[in-house]
């Protein structure tokens, strides 16, 4: 599926290779046109990424991981291994396209979780909040976002094949 979404989204996404380890599968990719702020210096830009997408061995019912090997200034993206929060709280049912454009929002500072079990970059808050209330219209910044595979949309934040009903669960 990388590899076709890839495709359909020439100039924004690219799968440089994939490797099997023992209890993971990893796919290194470089996501262009994401403007994120360098941890080390905030004047500096950078527009594309590397991004290693580890699936556990147990995926889906383990949400997949995402690591920036150059780690972007934001709350939830871990400024020493590059590790990127991407999920509140995990469900089986996110998918490969869904944790792409939450990466993707996650270093144009579109999207930010503030729970203490999500925070890495604790200073980031309080520098995003500053600039953000001396320049109100510079967040999020540019980007270019993903589309959606030929065939396929995004529904609610779920990935479904054309004509295939939504099963909705009611609440115990």
């Amino acid at each position: 599926m990388l590899h076709e979404l890839a495709a359909a989204n020439t100039g924004l996404l690219e799968v440089l290779h994939r490797r099997k380890l023992a209890d993971s599968e990893d796919f290194q990719l470089v996501l262009h046109e994401t403007e994120g702020i360098s941890v080390a210096d905030t004047s500096s830009r950078i527009r594309s990424h590397r991004v290693r997408l580890s699936f556990p061995r147990f995926y889906p019912t383990a949400p997949l991981e995402a690591y920036l090997t150059q780690p972007v200034r934001h709350p939830n993206v871990d400024p020493r291994n590059g590790f990127v929060c991407l999920w509140t709280k995990h469900a089986g049912r996110e998918t490969v396209v869904e944790a792409l454009r939450r990466l993707q929002e996650v270093i144009v500072w579109k999207r930010m979780n503030l729970d203490d079990n999500h925070l890495m970059q604790p200073e980031a808050v309080a520098w995003h909040a500053d600039i953000a209330e001396r320049q109100p219209t510079l967040f999020p910044l540019p980007y270019e976002p993903l589309k959606e595979l030929p065939g396929f949309r995004l529904e609610k934040d779920r990935f479904h094949p054309p004509g295939r009903p939504r099963k909705r669960l009611e609440p115990l």
